[in-house]
């Protein structure tokens, strides 16, 4: 946090991407309460969240192209009137199938801030060791967003306004976007004029894994997060499923915490393979766990197993694609979290409405093993990440 600028355009980040621990559970308490409906909820949810995974690569790689303070505001003012159209449109009991076009538009266009933040990372950044420090701390605020964010919406929501929560939403991407595309200082370069562009970032050798890998990585939060609920309510107090989720998020923050002061000098690629292996591992003894006594701590070690396994997945990230696709390479690894996430919530209710969390757990360990499986398959062109000095010193060059 000591490099000139960061302070600023991580705390607009900060701010501008909270939203996204809100979005979804901000948009079920208002559609159930007006319609008395999970159903029609979780469909708009899903809607917002899948047009997000399909719209961020995109917005990301123009703002490589063309630099993010001129997309950035285009694409503020899309997502802005669209989740402000999807509000109206609820409030106002009109057809769904508006509602639903809200939900697409303004999910194609929601700002891809996580991406953009950590590709300033990787701009001013002028070490391996640095660039961890910053990504780590980055993995830190993101869980910090997902322990506040979702009972303050639900306080909001529940006890004032059942818009309300979506209405805080649409102030905070929009104050937090403004703010950060103000401060060009830290802004990764756009191409330069009559540069040819490079092929999309999902194409570069490596990445498709990554993809399918963080992909798995959504499974694994989409899934648990369900299952806890189900677990808690079969031991006869679903009030305690909040606390497994917060001591999931708790041990993560901590292990950001810790692997963010650590000097590695290991290959990258190795790093990552050992980091998906204890991760898979800790997810493996999920199905076999009857009490709370012993899920607390099992959960607060898988929690401290993911910030590594994330941390230095961005790192691979920002390694595998070329200097002017960061933005984009780090918005494919998001946008394989969220379809992973949409796609493994409703089979994951679907396992428990049939045979219980415990079946549902085995999708959780199943994810996390096969995400393992993937890594270790993948290896050859994962450790192109391991050239010494890929990128970063090209960045840290065009600083001077």
């Amino acid at each position: 946090m000591s490099l000139p600028g960061s302070k600023k355009f991580s705390l607009a980040g900060f701010i501008a991407r909270s939203p996204m621990a809100m979005y979804g559970l901000a948009t079920v308490l208002l559609i159930q309460s007006r319609t008395d409906s999970y159903f029609l909820a979780g469909i708009v949810a899903a809607t917002l969240s899948l047009a997000a995974a399909v719209g961020s690569p995109i917005s990301s790689r123009f703002a490589d192209r063309f630099g993010q303070h001129r997309v950035i505001p285009l694409v503020l003012i899309v997502h802005s009137l669209g989740l402000t159209s999807l509000v109206g449109l609820v409030l106002l009991d009109a057809n769904f199938t508006w509602i639903i076009i809200a939900a697409i538009f303004s999910g194609l266009a929601m700002p891809a801030i996580g991406p953009m933040v950590r590709a300033r990372w990787m701009f001013i950044s002028k070490s391996d060791r640095q660039l961890n420090t910053a990504f780590a701390f980055e993995s830190v605020v993101d869980e910090l967003i997902f322990v506040l964010a979702p009972p303050i919406v639900t306080i909001l929501c529940v006890s004032f306004f059942d818009a309300s929560g979506l209405m805080l939403s649409i102030f905070l991407v929009t104050v937090g976007s403004i703010w950060f595309t103000t401060q060009r200082a830290t802004e990764p370069p756009p191409l330069p004029v009559g540069q040819k562009r490079s092929k999309p970032a999902i194409l570069m050798p490596g990445m498709i894994s990554v993809f399918l890998i963080f992909m798995l990585f959504g499974g694994v939060w989409g899934a648990a997060e369900i299952v806890v609920v189900a677990f808690s309510q079969e031991l006869g107090n679903k009030n305690l499923a909040g606390a497994l989720i917060a001591v999931w998020s708790f041990g993560s923050l901590v292990a950001g915490v810790i692997f963010g002061t650590a000097n590695f000098t290991g290959a990258i690629s190795t790093r990552f393979t050992i980091s998906m292996f204890f991760f898979s591992l800790v997810l493996f003894v999920l199905p076999f766990i009857d009490s709370f006594q012993v899920m607390f701590p099992v959960l607060l070690l898988a929690g401290l197993a993911i910030s590594p396994a994330l941390i230095t997945g961005y790192t691979l990230v920002g390694k595998l694609v070329n200097k002017d696709q960061l933005t984009e390479g780090l918005a494919w690894a998001n946008t394989g979290a969220g379809l992973g996430l949409s796609l493994s919530a409703p089979f994951a209710g679907w396992l428990i409405d049939n045979s219980g969390s415990n079946s549902a757990f085995w999708l959780v360990a199943l994810s996390g093993l096969v995400g393992f499986l993937l890594t270790v398959i993948s290896l050859p062109w994962l450790r192109r990440a391991d050239q010494p000095d890929r990128n970063l010193s090209q960045l840290s060059e065009e600083i001077v």
